[in-house]
C-alpha cells in the first residue's frame, strides 16, 4: 500500500511538473486567483493610447495588455476617457488599475505605482514666428497651454510661470493652435508631434532642444492593493523584450530582430529544455524513493524500540504513584486531628471579636455624623470655589489665555485646557521639550531657545512674542508668553510657571496697519508713501542706471462718467495687474494716485525699459474691463551718475508721459465713446432705434430750414448722440412702465450733463457737447439743465427738442402705446410758445410730417 502511495505521489508530481512546463511554454494559466481587472486610461495621448477614426482604443498601451491577458489568463477590460475624468474615477473606487499617469509625490498617499514602462520628453512648443524660448524662465508673460491634470503644470508654476490656460486634451491644445488661439504649450513629445502632423501645422511650431522635464508612464493602484500590484508587476514582466519590441516597432517604426528573440529559435530552446528537465526529473525520484524506503524502514524501528522503554517507566511511575497515595492519606488524618482543636480556639475568638466590633459600630456612627458636618461645609466651600474656577476659566478662554508649568529637570510640562485650545492640541500630545518645540514655528525655535538660555542666566522674567503652528489645524499663529523661572538655595533652575496668550488679531490688525499705509488700497500697489521712500533708497550708483517710468491711465475720467466708479475702479486694478506681469520681480511699482501709476527699474538701460514697456502694451491690449480697452500712456528718464537730480528726473518722465497723452489720449476718447454708444444700444435697442430716427427727423429739418450740408451733418449726429447721457442711468429706469418717482425722475434728468462731460474731451466736439446739455431746456426757461430761456437756447438744441418729442409720442414706450400723428401734432401746437419755438414747430409739421416725401420709416 505504502509502495502504491509513493508512486501515486511520484505520478501527481511529475504531472505539476508537466503543467509547469506547459505553462511557461504558452504562457497563459494565470498566476494569481485575480480573474478580471478593471483599467481606465487617457484616450488622447498617441502613440500610447488614442482613438482611431471609428472611435476605437488603440495605441501601444493597449496592445501591452493584450500581451498581459496572454502571460496571465487575466480577463482585462480597458475604459478610456479624458485624463482628468479618468484619474478622478479612479480616486473614487470605479477601477482596479490606472494607466498612463506619471509619478507624482501628493498621489501616493492614494496610489501605490508598478514599475516605469516609458520615458517621455516634455519640451516647449511655440509657434516659428517666436523667438527667445530656450527655457521655462523664457516663458514669463506669455500665456502657456498645457493638458488638465498634466504634471507639466505644477513644473511650471514651480518656476514662477502661472498664466496657463488649460484645456480638456490634448487634441484640443494642437486644434486651439491650429486656429491661432495660442502661440505657446507645454506638452509630451509623442502626442503633440502626432497631432501636428494630424493637423498639418507641424512647419508652424518649433520646440526646444532642452525638455522641461523627463515624465515617465507609470501603472498603479489603490494603495495597499499589494495582491494586485504584485499582479501587474509580474505579469508584464512575463513579456519579453521582444514582444516589448514589437509593440513599440509597430507605433514607431521597425527594426530587424536578433534571431534569438524569434518565436521559433525559442520554441526549439524551449523544447529540448522540457524533455531535459523530464529525464532529470526521472532521475531524482529514483533516487530520491530509495532513500525515502531506506529512512522509512529505520525511523519504524527506532519507533518500535521507544515504545517498549515507555511501557516499562509506566510500570515503574504506577508502582510509585501507590505508595505516594497511601503516605499522604496518613498525613490528612493528622491534619483532621489539628483542624478540629482550631475549630474550637477560632469560635472563642469569633466571641471575642463581636463585642470589638460592636463597640467599634458605635464609633463609627459617631465619625459618619462628623464626616457628614464636615462633608457639607467642604460642599459649600466647593461650590463657592468652582464659582470662581468657572469665572477664572471662561476669562481665559475668552481672553484666549492658558497657564502652565514645566519641570526643567524632567523637561515634561502641563496646561489648562484654554491653553490646549490655544495650541491645538488635546491630552495625548506628547507633553515634552520636544513636543513643545514641534509647536514652535521653525523660524522662531532657534530665538525661543536662545532667549530661555539668556533668561534662565540672568535670573529675569520671561516675556516674549513668537509664532507657532496649531497641531490640528496647521494654522500659523502668534502668542506673547510671560513667566518665570524659580531656582532652589543653590541657584538651580526648577521649573518655569506662566501664561500664554493668543495675539493673532492683535498682529494681524498691525501688520494690516503697517500694510496699508505703504500700500493703495484700491489696486494693493505701493503707495506714494513708499515710492517716495524707495526713491531714496534706490537712488545710489549700484543701481544706475536706475530708469524712473511714468505711467497714466487713458480715458478714466470719461469711463468713471459714463459707467460709474466701479467700473473706474475694475479699469485702475487690471492695469495694476498688467503692470505687475509686465515687470520683474525686483521692479518697484506704484499708484501716485487717481489714473497716475510710478515704475522704478534699478540697474535698466533703454532697451530692457523700452522692451519691459512692449511688454505691458502687448499684455494691455490683451485685456478688457467689459468692452472697454485698457490704454496707458508711458514716460520715462534714466539717471546714470549721481550729479543729476532725481526729483528733476521725476519731473521730466512727467513731462514726456504728458506729450504722449496729448497724441494717444484724443484717439482712446473716440473709441471710449463709441463703446459707450454701442454699450448704450446693446442694453436698451429701443434707444437705438429712437437716436436714430431723431437723427433722420434733425436732418430733415435741417434740409428744410436750408442749413449749409456741414451743418446739417452736425445736426444729424446731435440727433444720434442727444441721448448718450443714458450710459449711466439705470436700465430699470429707462424700461420701468409705471410712472417715475421724484428720485427716479431726478436720476433721468442727469443724462444731459452726463452726456456733455462725455462728448466734451472729445476733439473736435465741444459745440455738440452744448447742444446735447441744452436739448431739454424749454423756451419758457423751465427746462433742465440751467433753465435756459428764448434765444438763449442755440437752434440746433430747439430742432432736437422737438423732434426727440415728436418721436417719443409717436413710438412704443414702456408706459403705453404709440400716439397718432394727429395727436402728436395737437401736443406740438398746444407747447408751442412754452416747451417748443413756435415757428420751428410749424416748419416741422409742414415740412417734415406732412412733407409729401416723407419716409415710412419715420
Amino acid at each position: 500500500m505504502k509502495i502504491l502511495r509513493w508512486n501515486y505521489n511520484f505520478f501527481v508530481i511529475l504531472s505539476l511538473a508537466l503543467a509547469f512546463v506547459f505553462t511557461a511554454q504558452v504562457q497563459t494559466v494565470a498566476t494569481s486567483e485575480i480573474k478580471t481587472i478593471s483599467v481606465v486610461m487617457d484616450d488622447n495621448y498617441p502613440p500610447y493610447s488614442f482613438r482611431n477614426s471609428q472611435g476605437d482604443l488603440q495605441g501601444i498601451t493597449l496592445d501591452q495588455w493584450k500581451y498581459f491577458e496572454r502571460m496571465t489568463g487575466i480577463k482585462v477590460n480597458i475604459t478610456g476617457m479624458t485624463w482628468n475624468r479618468a484619474y478622478e474615477s479612479m480616486i473614487k473606487g470605479e477601477f482596479d488599475v490606472i494607466d498612463t499617469i506619471s509619478f507624482r509625490e501628493e498621489r501616493t498617499e492614494l496610489l501605490d505605482y508598478a514599475e516605469p514602462y516609458a520615458s517621455i520628453e516634455v519640451p516647449i512648443f511655440f509657434h516659428k514666428n517666436i523667438s527667445g524660448i530656450t527655457d521655462v524662465n523664457s516663458l514669463r508673460g506669455f500665456k502657456v497651454a498645457a493638458k488638465k491634470g498634466d504634471s507639466c503644470i505644477s513644473v511650471l508654476k514651480e518656476n514662477g510661470i502661472t498664466d496657463i490656460e488649460e484645456y480638456e486634451t490634448a487634441e484640443a491644445i494642437i486644434q486651439a493652435a491650429k486656429d491661432n488661439k495660442l502661440v505657446l504649450f507645454v506638452m509630451g513629445k509623442p502626442p503633440a508631434l502626432y497631432y501636428l502632423y494630424k493637423m498639418g501645422i507641424h512647419e508652424k511650431f518649433n520646440y526646444t532642444n532642452s525638455s522641461v522635464y523627463t515624465s515617465q508612464f507609470f501603472r498603479a493602484v489603490k494603495k495597499g492593493d499589494t495582491e494586485l500590484l504584485e499582479t501587474l508587476n509580474d505579469g508584464f514582466a512575463k513579456i519579453s523584450k521582444s514582444d516589448y519590441q514589437v509593440i513599440n516597432n509597430q507605433w514607431f517604426g521597425s527594426k530587424s530582430m536578433p534571431i534569438h528573440e524569434l518565436p521559433l529559435f525559442r520554441g526549439i530552446i524551449i523544447t529540448g529544455a522540457v524533455v531535459f528537465l523530464l529525464a532529470m526529473l526521472l532521475f531524482i525520484w529514483n533516487r530520491t524513493l530509495q532513500r525515502m524506503v531506506k529512512q522509512r524502514t529505520s525511523e519504524l524501528y527506532k519507533a518500535l524500540k521507544s515504545r517498549e522503554r515507555i511501557e516499562t517507566e509506566i510500570r515503574t511511575l504506577n508502582t510509585e504513584l501507590e505508595n505516594r497515595v497511601i503516605e499522604r492519606t496518613a498525613q490528612l488524618e493528622d491534619l483532621n486531628s489539628e483542624l478540629e482543636e482550631s475549630n474550637a480556639m477560632l469560635e472563642e475568638q469569633i466571641s471575642k471579636r463581636e463585642k470589638v466590633e460592636e463597640e467599634i459600630r458605635h464609633l463609627n456612627e459617631d465619625l459618619e455624623e462628623k464626616v457628614r458636618i464636615r462633608t457639607s461645609q467642604l460642599d459649600e466651600l466647593n461650590s463657592v470655589l468652582e464659582e470662581q474656577n468657572d469665572l477664572l476659566r471662561e476669562s481665559q478662554r475668552v481672553a484666549r489665555l492658558g497657564s502652565y508649568v514645566t519641570d526643567l529637570n524632567t523637561r515634561e510640562w502641563k496646561c489648562t485646557q484654554e491653553l490646549y485650545e490655544v495650541l491645538g492640541i488635546d491630552e495625548t500630545y506628547p507633553r515634552t521639550r520636544e513636543g513643545w518645540l514641534e509647536i514652535v514655528h521653525p523660524d522662531w525655535r532657534d530665538k525661543l531657545t536662545s532667549y530661555f538660555a539668556g533668561i534662565k542666566k540672568s535670573k529675569q522674567r520671561f516675556d516674549f512674542e513668537y509664532k507657532i503652528i496649531r497641531v490640528h489645524d496647521g494654522e500659523v499663529r502668534w502668542l506673547h508668553e510671560l513667566g518665570k523661572v524659580e531656582f532652589d538655595h543653590q541657584d538651580n533652575a526648577l521649573r518655569l510657571i506662566g501664561m500664554i496668550q493668543d495675539i493673532t488679531d492683535r498682529k494681524r490688525a498691525e501688520e494690516k496697519i503697517i500694510y496699508l499705509s505703504f500700500h493703495d488700497q484700491l489696486t494693493g500697489l505701493y503707495n506714494r508713501r513708499f515710492f517716495e521712500r524707495e526713491l531714496k533708497r534706490l537712488d545710489v550708483p549700484k543701481n544706475y542706471p536706475l530708469t524712473l517710468v511714468m505711467g497714466d491711465v487713458n480715458g478714466l475720467k470719461l469711463i468713471n462718467d459714463s459707467f460709474g466708479h466701479g467700473t473706474g475702479d475694475e479699469l485702475l486694478k487690471t492695469v495694476a495687474e498688467v503692470l505687475c506681469t509686465g515687470c520683474r520681480k525686483d521692479d518697484v511699482i506704484a499708484r501716485l494716485g487717481g489714473d497716475e501709476f510710478v515704475i522704478l527699474l534699478p540697474k535698466t538701460g533703454i532697451e530692457e525699459t523700452e522692451e519691459i514697456l512692449k511688454r505691458i502694451a502687448t499684455l494691455a491690449l490683451q485685456k478688457r474691463v467689459g468692452s472697454i480697452e485698457i490704454s496707458i500712456s508711458f514716460g520715462y528718464e534714466i539717471k546714470r551718475s549721481e550729479e543729476e537730480n532725481i526729483l528733476e528726473l521725476f519731473k521730466k518722465a512727467e513731462d514726456c508721459m504728458y506729450k504722449k497723452k496729448l497724441f494717444e489720449g484724443p484717439s482712446i476718447r473716440g473709441k471710449t465713446i463709441e463703446t459707450i454708444i454701442k454699450t448704450l444700444h446693446e442694453k436698451n435697442r429701443r434707444e437705438e432705434q429712437h437716436s436714430h430716427r431723431v437723427s433722420e427727423l434733425c436732418q430733415r429739418m435741417g434740409e428744410a430750414l436750408g442749413l449749409r450740408e456741414g451743418e446739417v451733418k452736425e445736426l444729424k449726429s446731435v440727433g444720434l448722440l442727444h441721448d448718450i447721457g443714458k450710459i449711466a442711468i439705470d436700465e430699470t429706469i429707462l424700461n420701468k412702465p409705471e410712472k417715475l418717482t421724484n428720485d427716479e425722475w431726478e436720476e433721468i434728468k442727469r443724462h444731459p450733463e452726463i452726456g456733455y462731460r462725455i462728448l466734451s474731451t472729445a476733439n473736435g466736439m465741444s459745440e455738440i457737447s452744448n447742444y446735447v446739455l441744452a436739448h431739454h431746456e424749454r423756451l419758457d426757461g423751465l427746462g433742465y439743465p440751467k433753465g435756459l430761456k428764448g434765444e438763449e437756447i442755440p437752434l440746433q438744441p430747439r430742432i432736437i427738442a422737438i423732434a426727440d418729442a415728436y418721436d417719443a409720442m409717436t413710438s412704443v414706450r414702456s408706459y403705453r402705446g404709440a400716439l397718432s400723428d394727429e395727436v402728436a401734432i395737437q401736443e406740438l401746437k398746444k407747447n408751442a410758445g412754452t416747451q417748443f419755438d413756435p415757428e420751428l414747430v410749424n416748419l416741422f409739421i409742414d415740412n417734415v410730417i406732412n412733407s409729401p416725401n416723407r419716409r415710412n420709416s419715420i
